[in-house]
């Protein structure tokens, strides 16, 4: 016999005669296990809140490095320019995961959400699918430091900014 799948469960299920194995011992016990499997995606427990904020003044920091960049003459103010755009469109990907997920555990129906992101509710479901935020904020701890040889020139330093808020001041 095996044991009861939830894990505040200890008891042992009885096996069926065909068909599908039981894996709960009975149906409060599914429905106790599901509840606690959703209960994760709360709001209260969310990590995006932070997250948003410091994507938030991420894009900020390129925002004001574009522009900086913009109102240089001289070809190598292009090519900063066409190096610092990727970043900037990253971390926009950043925050849309982030507020798209945010919308979602606060009850925001997916027309909605997708209306506002000038989207089809098919297209936001295939974009951003249940689990894209966690896997995002994993990517976005691996990637490097946010630098730029713009900083250090603003900065005068020769050294690597971490963050926007190093390279503004």
């Amino acid at each position: 016999m095996t044991h009861c799948k939830n894990p505040k469960c200890d008891l042992e299920v009885t096996p069926n005669q065909s068909g599908r194995p039981k894996e709960y011992c009975n149906k409060r016990c599914r429905d106790a296990a599901y509840r606690m499997r959703n209960a994760l995606d709360t709001p209260e427990t969310g990590p995006e809140d932070g997250y948003t904020a410091a994507v938030a003044a991420d894009i900020t920091g390129h925002a004001r490095l574009i522009e900086a960049q913009a109102v240089r003459p001289g070809p190598d103010a292009a090519r900063e320019l066409l190096r610092l755009l990727p970043a900037a469109q990253l971390s926009m990907g950043d925050l849309e995961a982030a507020v798209v997920r945010r919308a979602r555990l606060e009850g925001v129906p997916t027309t909605e959400i997708a209306r506002a992101l000038g989207m089809s509710p098919q297209r936001l479901r295939k974009r951003w699918p249940r689990g894209a935020m966690e896997r995002r904020m994993l990517r976005r701890e691996r990637r490097r430091p946010f630098t730029t040889t713009l900083s250090q020139n603003l900065r005068g330093e020769d050294r690597a900014a971490t963050t926007p808020a190093d390279v503004l001041g």
